[in-house]
């Protein structure tokens, strides 16, 4: 599903990608270099490929935005025989997110939600996948700036850092992240532990952080950063800058053996 943006609904493809790309802009900053919508048509509205680069886009929004909601009466809207969506990367705080999406013989709505903005809503695919990752090294680069901005406010230097990730179910993962830090001449070891489960929307969600310190260092650490945790126990961090309407994923997973991985499928079931 993306948003519009405008006042009406395009008439043709040129159109079409304006409208895209103005809503993008949006949550994201695009690179310009391009435009980040591509529309090949045949006789609008149906639409031969669909094309939409994200690649070096940046999230804007801290939180993602509230899904949007489709309400009364729908029109029809396009068709499309290729829908391609790439982000190679996203760039979402300190981390690079990657994301793959294609999809063939899809259907779309016009529609509106309850402000009036225009939406166009996807309804039906034939078959469709979906891939987004976050690599290992970015996972600890983002997880060691929160871990640094927090120990600096109190005199803490922090050396090492490792994450080992474990499925733990076909939407779920575990991390267990330890970390070595230091004050004047004592060093010590905190132990961070927590949860991610991917929803229908593909948002990570944490849950159960913990933090536990070894030595005098460490336990003094893991007072004031298991409080500094809590902010993100609960957060949701999107894996997509937008919904998939109302296809249903299917066969998710998640591997976690160099990135944390998620692949689903979505569209009509043999």
């Amino acid at each position: 599903m993306f948003p519009f943006s405008g006042k009406t609904f395009p008439t043709n493809g040129e159109e079409l990608a304006a409208a895209i790309e103005g809503a993008l802009a949006e949550v994201l900053n695009l690179k310009k270099a391009h435009s980040a919508v591509t529309v090949v048509g045949r006789e609008f509205p149906a639409v031969r490929q669909l094309l939409i680069s994200l690649d070096g886009a940046t999230i804007k929004l801290d939180e993602p935005p509230p899904k949007p909601s489709p309400s009364g009466k729908r029109s029809p809207g396009i068709t499309v025989e290729h829908l391609g969506v790439s982000g190679h990367p996203i760039q979402y705080e300190k981390s690079k997110l990657e994301l793959e999406l294609t999809a063939r013989d899809v259907t779309f709505d016009f529609a509106k939600d309850k402000s009036g903005r225009l939406l166009l809503v996807l309804q039906d695919a034939q078959e469709g996948h979906v891939e987004a990752k976050i690599g290992k090294a970015d996972l600890q680069s983002a997880i060691l700036a929160v871990a640094t901005a927090a120990a600096k406010t109190q005199g803490v230097t922090i050396q090492d850092l490792q994450v080992d990730l474990t499925s733990t179910g076909d939407r779920s993962a575990a991390a267990d992240v330890k970390v070595k830090a230091k004050k004047l001449m004592m060093s010590g070891t905190l132990h961070i532990q927590g949860k991610v489960d991917i929803d229908d929307e593909l948002n990570a969600t944490l849950s159960g952080l913990t933090c536990t310190g070894e030595g005098v260092v460490g336990s003094m650490a893991a007072k004031f950063l298991e409080g500094y945790l809590k902010k993100y126990n609960g957060k949701k961090f999107p894996l997509m800058a937008f919904s998939l309407g109302d296809v249903t994923l299917h066969d998710l997973t998640i591997s976690t053996r160099n990135a944390v991985q998620v692949s689903a499928s979505f569209g009509r079931k043999a």
